[in-house]
């Protein structure tokens, strides 16, 4: 009786669940990273990362690229912003352009990153894990430079004026941290570990090795196809037949004569 271990109906209950815990890993990764991708360009475009206080000295907010102003004008009261990322001159000093630049490059990667979930469908997918995989590392990384370069902008004379002039590099004087630093904060863990898991799902497969009684199991078997087997995976072994030829029969009955012999004690017929 065969071990049940090498069962190949067991090997296929056991290749079923597998497959099923991959792929739901895979769709939550494949969720994950839609999910970041928006917090991403959220967090790039908000000029929220740094803001007022009831302590500070006036009101508005900073982000990488833009900051937000009261209005003094007819719409006293409503918040006016300046700064465009497509703009470079636009933007406060160095320091925040050099921000502006490894953010925006970061939401870039994670836009191309869900738009390569398209290529599950005619690549495949080892390669296309591996390739967000990278993306998602490199945007990790370009995340952390834009979060460690942006405090070094703050002794700009306009974030002084929101934030007194306590504020200077690394120095937050009188203002907060607001909502999207600590979301840009938070993004470089979140796509440090996908890239982690989208490495771990290509490094994955599903390589089971079965022996049956006549042999290993083949593909079809293993996909849960043991049933209605395909051609293809049948193994044939074609078999060749020597005909003699009418004028072999005096010898082939020569040659018979030879195996009245007596066999040598190794087995072997002479």
């Amino acid at each position: 009786m065969m071990d049940p271990k090498f069962n190949p109906e067991t090997a296929k209950i056991y290749h079923f669940r597998y497959m099923r815990e991959y792929r739901a890993v895979a769709v939550l990764w494949a969720l994950l990273t839609i999910i970041w991708c928006i917090l991403n360009v959220v967090a790039f475009i908000q000029p929220q990362w740094i803001g007022d206080t009831e302590d500070s000295r006036g009101y508005g907010h900073v982000g990488v690229y833009a900051y937000c102003e009261p209005d003094s004008g007819p719409t006293q009261g409503k918040y006016v912003c300046f700064g465009q990322f497509d703009e470079f001159d636009s933007i406060l000093n160095d320091e925040f352009k050099a921000a502006t630049f490894f953010c925006g490059v970061a939401a870039l990667l994670m836009l191309v990153c869900v738009a390569a979930l398209l290529l599950f469908f005619c690549f495949k997918k080892t390669a296309v894990f591996v390739f967000c995989g990278i993306l998602e590392l490199v945007c990790a990384i370009f995340m952390f430079l834009a979060c460690v370069i942006f405090p070094a902008g703050w002794d700009h004379p306009i974030v002084q004026r929101i934030c007194g002039t306590t504020a200077d590099e690394y120095e937050l004087g009188e203002c907060g941290i607001r909502w999207g630093y600590i979301l840009a904060i938070l993004g470089i863990f979140d796509a440090a570990i996908l890239a982690v898991l989208a490495f771990f799902l290509a490094s994955k497969r599903a390589k089971i090795e079965i022996y049956s009684t006549a042999g290993t199991v083949t593909k079809s078997e293993l996909n849960g196809y043991s049933e209605t087997v395909s051609k293809k995976s049948i193994p044939i072994q074609p078999q060749v037949v020597a005909v003699p030829a009418e004028g072999d029969h005096d010898r082939y009955s020569e040659f018979s004569r030879h195996s009245d012999r007596p066999r040598s004690r190794g087995g072997f017929q002479l």
